[in-house]
């Protein structure tokens, strides 16, 4: 006989009305918890022994909160004891925190830097040097797509190194502006009514409230978020952003003014003000691309075997030109525009008058001031975040997943691990500490860290001299930084960015899954049509639509089963192939009604939840539902193959009529036993009547005609029984 859990049978007390109990229960709930000498309250003891006892002490204040809701015995003492048990989980959660290898967890420097020596010093030191090359020229031009004035993107190029040395986790990661945070920051940084404004006040605000709600994730360890954004929409969204942000530039290249910024209105005035083009500046871009093109070609030169040391010198000096084309390319354009100057002519578009010195270090302004139609109006920080708007949520995320997707890659391909969270920790800290003096949002630059590789960094301590170089020049160059043409700088940008356009995948998706080239063509169209800030939005949305799909439509396995000779008792095993929750329950119960509880016939139902991992409170409502269903078509509804906290669940809510078997043999086994009772019982309730001969069915009654059927009976039945036949009458057992 299979063993049916009772919805009636009492359960037993929680641990906290059974302090004595809970302490035996070692094995069951992990690790000992003994009261504490200087209290009541519990301290941990897990010598030799797994677990947390901060789950233990959470299912304690939880049970005696729901004591004292209910309104038991001792409510006031429930409330004192659950006072005593956080304060002690509090405690705790201290000592754990508040230790050597916590402090070291948050800090990483404090594991690599004693063990720092000259080897590491050089590599550090010639890599920080290469990055910071490429960084200026790439942070000058990125500002310009962030729609800033351009120290402000070497201002978001230092710091967050300074930073990442303190808390980063990988040797390779360099922080800074990227193509992708500068189109986002152009995107949400300038309102309508600041459209052609760079005013940087809403950028630093964006950079600190992205780095709060970072460091809050990597406090809360909710970095998980980003697994729900798939592969496809990523791709795509990188991809539209690449193509965005390289037309964008075409504006500078060809010397146009008065675009607009969306990519469906750039596309249309470009190809209108082409008669408009300055030959000058599209002379300089075309050289520099040129130029650009050429020298990264020029790493995948196969040297062979150099044996000769002056051999050796030469390959080191081409790679060093070859990474630092950037900063290559913007010192001979400079030289050129200044040279035309020096003789009395200024034939191109240049970058402008620059702001000498470092940054000051002060907090952000949470306020700011705009001449509007009434006149000068102060804008208050609600409204300043209002305007931000999804900004708040999309820069933050997408930070995360580049950081997170560089490090990641970085880290299996030299050998060592990184900790997600830590690094949402590191990001988020960075962006804080650069909203003070200046910077908009930063996070990982994949064509940095592949540089910063390449060139033999050690440890992180290699950003330490990017951000000086980055320093000296804001201190002594920017006075040069005038003579840059916006030509020369469009060009960086087009050629930083090309290689984020990869049109490859949808080749492999379909050949893959199809299916998934939808969320890609989604996220593409939208990104370059409505926005790409509504682009990711929409394309994580249907992306999340065909994960969400299979549980809203739950698929199921149908199987009849004949427990007794007669076919109005046969059973339906129904096996659910996907989990118990709100968005399939309909689905789920449909299916149920119309395999078993139909008009015409009803059966019982087995349900073998072998796949089933979780169930929700709408399952547990689903459930009563169809057990009060099946309870007034007087069928039985069987579960079976629950996990035991989903069991836990069901029996916590105390549903009637609710029976579960481990197995499916066991239900079927309950099933017929219970008909076989039913049966018995049936024939042992039949009722002896007096009904006339031609009721309906005689046949099939037992007739008590002659003596032996009324020995029993007394004087008074008989007679009665005789009147009866003598009548037409019989006396009949149902």
């Amino acid at each position: 006989m299979a063993t049916v859990a009772s919805p009636e049978k009492p359960m037993d007390k929680p641990d906290c009305e059974n302090p004595e109990k809970a302490m035996d229960d070692k094995k069951a709930d992990g690790p000992d918890l003994k009261p504490d000498s200087s209290s009541s309250s519990y301290s941990r003891s897990d010598k030799g022994k797994k677990g947390c006892c901060c789950t233990r002490c959470c299912k304690r204040i939880g049970n005696r909160f729901r004591n004292c809701w209910k309104g038991t015995k001792g409510g006031a003492k429930e409330l004192k004891d659950m006072a005593r048990e956080a304060k002690g989980l509090g405690r705790n959660w201290a000592k754990r925190s508040c230790t050597v290898e916590a402090v070291k967890r948050t800090f990483p420097i404090i594991k690599w830097l004693p063990k720092y020596r000259l080897k590491h010093f050089q590599g550090d030191l010639i890599a920080g040097l290469t990055v910071g090359l490429t960084v200026i020229p790439q942070g000058l031009a990125y500002a310009k797509v962030a729609g800033l004035s351009p120290e402000y993107g070497l201002y978001s190029a230092f710091i967050g190194c300074f930073v990442y040395m303190l808390l980063g986790t990988s040797k390779d990661i360099t922080f800074g502006p990227t193509a992708i945070m500068s189109l986002l920051t152009g995107q949400f940084a300038h309102p309508g009514y600041m459209k052609n404004s760079k005013d940087p006040t809403y950028a630093i605000l964006l950079s600190l409230f992205s780095g709060i709600i970072q460091l809050a994730m990597g406090i809360f360890h909710v970095g998980f978020i980003v697994d729900y954004i798939s592969h496809p929409v990523i791709n795509s969204f990188t991809t539209a952003a690449a193509v965005t942000i390289a037309w964008g530039q075409i504006k500078s290249w060809f010397g146009f003014t008065d675009v607009p910024s969306d990519f469906l209105s750039q596309v249309y005035w470009n190809f209108k003000k082409l008669p408009d083009t300055k030959l000058w500046d599209f002379l300089m871009g075309l050289i520099c691309i040129i130029v650009l093109y050429g020298m990264k070609k020029s790493r995948s030169i196969k040297w062979g075997s150099l044996k000769s040391r002056p051999k050796r010198i030469f390959k080191y000096i081409i790679w060093l030109a070859t990474t630092a084309r950037n900063a290559i390319v913007v010192v001979l354009a400079s030289v050129a525009s200044s040279l035309f100057i020096s003789h009395g002519m200024k034939p191109f578009s240049l970058t402008g008058t620059i702001p000498p010195g470092l940054p000051p270090f002060r907090p952000p302004k949470l306020t700011m001031t705009h001449n509007g139609t009434n006149g000068t109006e102060t804008i208050g920080t609600l409204q300043l975040l209002t305007d931000i708007g999804p900004g708040l949520a999309i820069v933050p995320i997408l930070g995360l997943v580049e950081t997170i997707a560089i490090g990641k890659a970085f880290a299996r391909k030299y050998g060592y691990t990184i900790h997600s969270n830590q690094e949402l920790l590191a990001v988020g800290a960075a962006n804080i500490v650069g909203s003070f003096v200046g910077a908009y949002p930063v996070t990982g630059s994949f064509s940095r860290t592949a540089v910063n590789a390449q060139s033999g960094v050690m440890t992180p301590a290699g950003g330490i001299w990017t951000a000086a170089l980055v320093l000296l020049s804001l201190a002594f160059l920017t006075p040069l930084f005038y003579y840059i043409p916006t030509s020369a700088l469009a060009a960086v940008i087009i050629m930083a960015v090309l290689d984020m356009i990869d049109f490859a995948l949808l080749l492999k998706l379909w050949r893959v899954k199809k299916i998934d080239l939808i969320p890609w063509i989604v996220t593409f169209v939208c990104s370059l049509c409505i926005g790409i800030e509504y682009g990711i939005i929409i394309g994580v949305g249907v992306s999340l639509l065909f994960l969400l799909y299979p549980w809203a439509a739950p698929t199921f396995q149908i199987n009849f089963v004949q427990i007794t000779d007669d076919a109005d008792h046969d059973t339906v095993v129904i096996t659910l192939n996907q989990g118990l929750v709100f968005p399939g329950i309909e689905r789920f119960k449909d299916k149920v009604y119309a395999k078993a509880l139909s008009e015409d016939h009803s059966k019982s139902v087995v349900l073998d939840f072998s796949y089933i991992a979780n169930a929700d409170f709408t399952a547990v409502e689903g459930m009563h539902q169809l057990l009060e269903d099946f309870a007034k078509r007087k069928r039985k509804l069987v579960v079976c193959n629950l996990r035991p906290e989903i069991l836990d669940t069901f029996t916590r809510a105390k549903l009637k009529h609710f029976q579960h078997t481990p197995t499916v043999d066991d239900a079927i086994s309950l099933l017929k036993a219970e008909h076989e009772d039913a049966v018995k019982k049936a024939e042992a309730d039949r009722e002896t009547m007096i009904v006339p001969l031609d009721t309906p069915d005689i046949e099939r009654c037992t007739i008590y005609n002659n003596d032996s059927d009324n020995e029993d009976k007394t004087d008074d039945e008989d007679k009665t029984d005789d009147e009866a036949l003598d009548k037409n009458y019989i006396v009949a057992q149902f």
